[in-house]
């Protein structure tokens, strides 16, 4: 799907953390909203976290399965009319032996025909380009409040916005991040991020028992910002620095349009590198 976006500048207001306007920022359009090349981008770079996994090369094949063809030997198959599957001895009394069907991939307990093997590279490559299109895609995805809330995000009336600087050291516990949260109208969205609940299926037992909402991004100028540890402590709710966004942030379900929100120095060097 693509839609064409106009060619302007567009104005996004500066708020502090009561909410207030401060000033306005411009923000040039980057044209195109490419949900393909979005969506090629989010799935190579969830591959580049994926682990190898592939079967034991020795499953199935640590059998003794010899079993002699010829006429004269104690533990033969000549004479028995029976198919040349390979077959490990259960038990032997002088001549008399029973055996059964091993190693072969039609056997009980027999190797896998086709198994997995750790070798396989699970990376798929994007070229630079191309994933530089996919995150001007999730950016200006993200300035459009109807695709973000069509997504299940709770958008305030006052979005898009940028934070002013100095909300980055105003804040520093979890409990003042929630107050200017709610300021800018988000008190519905932590509600919505709040609902925690267990999965289905096997992943349970696998170390990710709980599922939580994705929530809104927050983007800081740098790792030491008082805002970044008050920030995420909220369930579902993340905070990234610019050197550090990948075009996975910008999406809702491999799909572009989700809520972010930069502070002004975060959203000058987020600039810089797009432009």
């Amino acid at each position: 799907m693509v839609i064409k976006m106009a060619q302007e500048t567009i104005k996004i207001p500066i708020l502090d953390a009561s909410g207030k306007k401060t000033g306005d920022v411009e923000v040039a359009s980057f044209g195109y909203i490419r949900d393909d090349i979005f969506k090629k981008a989010t799935q190579a770079e969830s591959s580049w976290g994926r682990q190898g996994y592939g079967a034991d090369p020795q499953a199935g094949k640590k059998q003794v399965i010899h079993m002699s063809r010829r006429r004269r030997k104690s533990r033969t198959s000549y004479g028995r009319s029976m198919s040349r599957i390979p077959r490990k001895v259960m038990w032997s009394r002088g001549t008399q032996f029973s055996f059964k069907g091993a190693f072969a991939a039609m056997t009980v307990g027999g190797r896998k025909a086709h198994a997995p093997t750790s070798q396989k590279n699970w990376i798929k490559q994007m070229n630079n380009k191309e994933w530089q299109k996919a995150l001007q895609t999730g950016f200006m995805a993200s300035l459009d409040s109807k695709r973000i809330s069509a997504l299940g995000q709770r958008v305030p009336q006052l979005y898009p916005f940028v934070l002013d600087n100095s909300v980055e050291t105003s804040i520093l516990k979890t409990k003042d991040a929630k107050e200017m949260c709610s300021k800018l109208g988000l008190s519905e969205e932590i509600e919505r991020t709040s609902i925690v609940k267990i999965r289905a299926g096997k992943g349970t037992m696998r170390n990710r028992r709980y599922t939580i909402k994705r929530g809104p991004l927050f983007v800081v100028s740098n790792m030491d910002a008082p805002l970044l540890k008050a920030i995420r402590n909220i369930k579902g709710f993340e905070v990234v620095t610019p050197e550090f966004l990948m075009v996975q942030d910008f999406a809702m379900a491999h799909q572009p349009g989700r809520m972010v929100i930069f502070t002004k120095a975060a959203h000058d060097e987020f600039m810089e590198v797009m432009n």
